[in-house]
């Protein structure tokens, strides 16, 4: 099903409320035939994948923010450069409402990219390349929300324990132990017998960096890289060796500028 608040279509009554699989779409792009090609590409998409739909479009971010509900919302593609309030702002009320919904910007401009970055965008796609780029990001957001979740799988105690990616902020070596890190800097999420060198390549492959010899991070919890420390969003600081900052920083500025490019 797809309602919407964009000209000559009823106005949404509210959001999917199912416990299964659904999806919350909000697009909010001024340009409402653009909007439209959004829209055509991805409630089929999600409905071929047996998702139900209940699809928002707005030409404007104050219109998009009078929504009710709006806490709901899983996946939002959004206009940078919307007539009124900016595309990021409105991405930042998306989140504070809530934390996991995805945020794909879609704009004429690539020098819009990095803002996105200021609100954990998921994927940044040029209009001019919406064709290619569209059906690979609704891949990438299915396998997100709906697909299996990558973990790490580590035995403590001879008890198994299965940490998500996504959960890890921080892995820190302390003797012959692994001690894993989420969001709360001090407060373990599970510690185990093993060395940063027998992880998963699966785990390099997925957004992780090895910062030196006692630390590996999760690139997508980076707040800032300078003077050989790497500070977390969690406000965690970790040392980066001499050795590896270059390289470091090479490789975080090439994920960063991936822009949904896998």
């Amino acid at each position: 099903m797809c309602i919407s608040g964009a000209a000559g279509l009823p106005r949404v009554r509210s959001w999917c409320d199912d416990r299964g699989n659904c999806m919350n779409l909000l697009i909010c792009d001024d340009d409402v035939t653009f909007a439209e090609k959004v829209r055509g590409a991805a409630v089929p998409f999600f409905e071929a994948n047996n998702v139900p739909v209940r699809c928002m479009v707005c030409a404007s971010a104050e219109e998009a923010q009078a929504l009710p509900g709006l806490e709901n919302c899983q996946l939002a593609f959004l206009d940078v450069d919307l007539v009124t309030a900016s595309g990021i702002e409105l991405g930042r009320t998306l989140k504070q409402k809530n934390p996991k919904v995805l945020l794909v910007y879609i704009s004429a401009y690539l020098e819009f990219a990095p803002q996105g970055y200021t609100v954990s965008a998921f994927r940044y796609i040029l209009k001019g390349d919406i064709q290619r780029m569209l059906p690979v990001c609704l891949e990438d957001v299915y396998q997100e929300l709906f697909g299996a979740r990558r973990v790490l799988e580590v035995e403590f105690n001879r008890e198994t324990k299965q940490v998500p990616y996504d959960d890890i902020f921080s892995l820190e070596s302390e003797g012959r132990r692994v001690l894993v890190f989420g969001e709360e800097p001090h407060k373990l999420l599970c510690v185990y017998y093993g060395k940063l060198s027998e992880l998963p390549e699966d785990l390099f492959e997925n957004g992780f960096v090895r910062i030196g010899r006692s630390a590996v991070v999760n690139m997508k919890y980076i707040q800032k890289i300078a003077g050989y420390k790497v500070r977390m969003r969690n406000g965690a600081e970790l040392s980066v060796s001499r050795a590896s900052y270059a390289e470091v920083r090479r490789l975080y500025l090439e994920w960063k500028g991936r822009f949904g490019d896998e």
